[in-house]
């Protein structure tokens, strides 16, 4: 890519708020999220307009009444109960759909992000290059992360109950000990999605390295910085997770009265993808301006050496 790199010079955070330039991969990420919300809930559409269109029970849905609304909503979940239940199976397929689609959309975003202004054709030949590697990558992390946090909490269940079989269940350290152990699982789920989202960077700095080598580089990238790493990863969550609830809680209580409101709520909405899918770019700029000055230290350990001893030549026979 002929474009200047722009991460040199930046910390790894600022990397992040430069990232949120790439308006065009945000809006691919909302648009997309948006499309796969909406095709997974279109078996429960004939029964919205049965139920829900031109009702009564629509009029407080819209104006968000605070006695009625909760009532029609049960009422609706009891009487459509087949459509609920179609609605859950084409959201589990629509679920498994965005994991890949996620996936894909890596590959592009580790090749584009801390460059200038990109063309599809940059993001879709590295997105389509890097997905099997992607793909790898993200089996090893689930097989990784099934072992480890079933070994916790298994270990931290069995250990509690051990511990404190004879203390009373609303007891505290009860409740200090199942706390202490989401924490833990809490940080080890961070480092285990730090490892697999550098070992998906790794196809940036090396774009032929396999998936083993790749959780390699993202160890060696991650030696000694554990600690900034993991502060980038819960900056992200939690900036992410407020602004998310923020909007989602603003939009829960808005009621919508007039065309002009329910417009409103619909960009409203929106704005609640966006906001998600900026998140997660900016959380991928701070990782690219992470791995930047480490990624050639890490590289060039992992290097195999070979020495070989060249062989004397046969010394010629001379004639008899």
């Amino acid at each position: 890519m002929d474009a200047v790199l722009v991460v040199e010079g930046r910390g790894a955070l600022a990397s992040g708020f430069a990232a949120l330039s790439h308006g065009k991969l945000i809006l691919l990420l909302a648009v997309t999220t948006a499309v796969l919300g909406v095709s997974g809930a279109m078996p429960l559409s004939p029964a919205l307009s049965d139920s829900v269109a031109s009702t009564l029970a629509g009029d407080h849905f819209i104006l968000n009444h605070p006695t009625f609304a909760p009532t029609d909503l049960f009422d609706f979940l009891h009487e459509k109960a087949d459509a609920i239940r179609a609605t859950r199976r084409a959201a589990l397929w629509s679920g498994v759909l965005g994991v890949f689609l996620q996936l894909l959309f890596a590959g592009g975003i580790i090749a584009v992000v801390g460059h200038g202004p990109f063309t599809f054709g940059q993001f879709v030949e590295p997105a389509r290059r890097n997905f099997w590697h992607n793909l790898k990558c993200f089996f090893l992390f689930v097989v990784a992360a099934a072992i480890v946090l079933g070994l916790w909490f298994g270990a931290g269940g069995a250990m509690t109950k051990r511990l404190f079989q004879n203390v009373p269940p609303d007891a505290a350290v009860r409740s200090v000990a199942r706390w202490v152990t989401i924490l833990v699982g809490v940080l080890l789920f961070a480092i285990l999605s730090l490892l697999y989202d550098f070992a998906r960077a790794a196809r940036r700095h090396s774009p032929t390295i396999g998936a083993w080598r790749a959780f390699r580089f993202a160890r060696r990238s991650l030696s000694g910085s554990w600690f900034r790493a993991l502060g980038l990863f819960l900056f992200w969550l939690v900036l992410g997770g407020v602004a998310v609830l923020l909007l989602f809680a603003i939009v829960w209580e808005m009621p919508a009265t007039s065309p002009i409101a329910i417009a409103l709520l619909i960009l409203l909405q929106f704005s609640v993808l966006w906001v998600r899918s900026a998140v997660r770019v900016a959380a991928w700029g701070s990782y690219i301006g992470f791995l930047e000055p480490r990624a050639r230290p890490a590289l060039s350990s992992m290097a195999r050496v070979t020495y070989t001893v060249a062989r004397s030549a046969a010394a010629p026979r001379t004639a008899g």
